[in-house]
């Protein structure tokens, strides 16, 4: 498990059960590759719509990967303009709403400031409408009224504010969510390598074992391509190395919102920690830390929030984020390929869409339904045989 704050904050007894691992089965009606936030809510819909033999498999543990390392948003409406459909974002925010309220997770509703360059202002203005006729507050600030909002800000320029957009403590969410798999019967298999799926069965071989299952899912995220390749399917899925540092504990009230810079994003956690960053690296599956995007980070804070220049950032890690190349994850059945289903690409929008995610497979896996509003999740708009990126 990764040195994130999310781990940092994390009560021991939820990092230990993030950790543990159930015996491989040998059978399994549904084995779902991948044990982040999209696996788990795929396994979730799936576990309660009846289906009971289900395992999910990962190679590390519960949330190792993206989410884990995430920045744990949840902006519908600062995101809702860059989906095909607004049906989609608001579907979302309403599926995400009632897993917090299964599911504690420390849910803050900061809302969001994205700070503006002054020319900017005449298309923020153009924004702030499409944003309300998509179903979402938004506003424009300046001056003393961002001031007030954010008073260690220090931003000349206007500000979009999304007042209902806010974040979670996605690990929190990910043990209330496992543990109430496992005592549905579900089967966690962690550090468990998958070197092979065939579609004669389907068989799982993996580091351990071997499995046969009536249907996979892929949700594995930016490693998606590499596990279905030899299917002959292979989504322009790639990972985009991004990086987050944090703070200790600072005061309640310290950052009021979700700031999002010219560059990067800050915040504060419900337990009190500041963090910032996001940045957008094109390494392969490299996950070291960048000296020089770490100074870029904290230059940038600085610059922002002088009243806070003294407060030290003590933790950093990185995250690959699954990014598609048309900007929408892959949600549906694998082209060509009975029994095999993917649920990946999401990118910077896992935390939010990974309960719609978890919905649209459930659908898809056990009723052959798909809706038109998620059309532009349809694995098959990439043929069999694309060469992912």
């Amino acid at each position: 498990m990764r040195d994130s704050i999310w781990n940092r904050t994390l009560p021991a007894k939820s990092r230990v059960a993030l950790l543990s691992s159930d015996p491989l089965p040998s059978t399994a009606d549904v084995a779902i590759i991948g044990a982040g936030l999209v696996g788990l809510c795929a396994a979730l819909s799936l576990s309660r719509r009846g289906v009971r033999r289900l395992v999910i498999i990962d190679r590390t543990c519960v949330c190792g990967e993206s989410t884990g390392s995430s920045a744990g948003g949840l902006w519908p409406a600062h995101e809702c303009l860059s989906f095909a459909s607004p049906e989609i974002v608001r579907r979302a925010a309403s599926q995400h709403a009632g897993l917090r309220e299964q599911f504690p997770c420390d849910y803050i509703s900061s809302g969001l400031l994205e700070l503006l360059a002054d020319e900017d202002a005449a298309v923020a203005a153009e924004r702030v409408d499409r944003t309300r006729a998509a179903g979402f507050e938004a506003e424009l600030l300046a001056g003393a009224d961002l001031a007030e909002l954010e008073p260690r800000l220090r931003h000349h320029g206007p500000a979009l504010h999304f007042p209902g957009d806010g974040s979670i403590h996605p690990l929190k969410l990910a043990c209330g969510i496992a543990a109430w798999l496992r005592r549905r019967g579900a089967r966690v298999c962690l550090d468990e390598e998958v070197r092979e799926v065939s579609s004669g069965g389907p068989v799982i071989t993996t580091s351990t074992g071997r499995i046969s299952v009536g249907k996979v899912v892929f949700a594995a995220g930016a490693w998606t391509p590499l596990l279905t390749r030899t299917l002959g399917w292979s989504p322009p899925i790639r990972p985009l190395r991004g990086t987050l540092l944090a703070t200790d504990g600072q005061p309640a009230g310290t950052l009021r919102s979700i700031v999002v810079g010219r560059q990067f994003y800050y915040w504060q956690l419900a337990s009190g920690p500041l963090a910032g960053g996001g940045s957008e690296e094109d390494a392969g599956f490299c996950e070291d830390l960048d000296d020089v995007v770490v100074g870029a980070i904290r230059r940038e804070w600085e610059e922002l929030f002088p009243p806070l220049r003294r407060v030290a950032f003590t933790s950093g890690w990185t995250g690959l984020r699954p990014h598609c190349a048309d900007m929408h994850p892959a949600i549906g059945p694998v082209p060509g390929q009975p029994g095999m289903f993917v649920s990946a690409g999401h990118f910077r929008k896992g935390i939010l869409l990974a309960p719609l995610s978890g919905e649209l497979l459930a659908d898809q896996l056990l009723e052959g339904a798909s809706p038109e509003w998620a059309r532009a999740f349809r694995p098959d708009r990439f043929p069999a045989g694309v060469v992912g990126c």
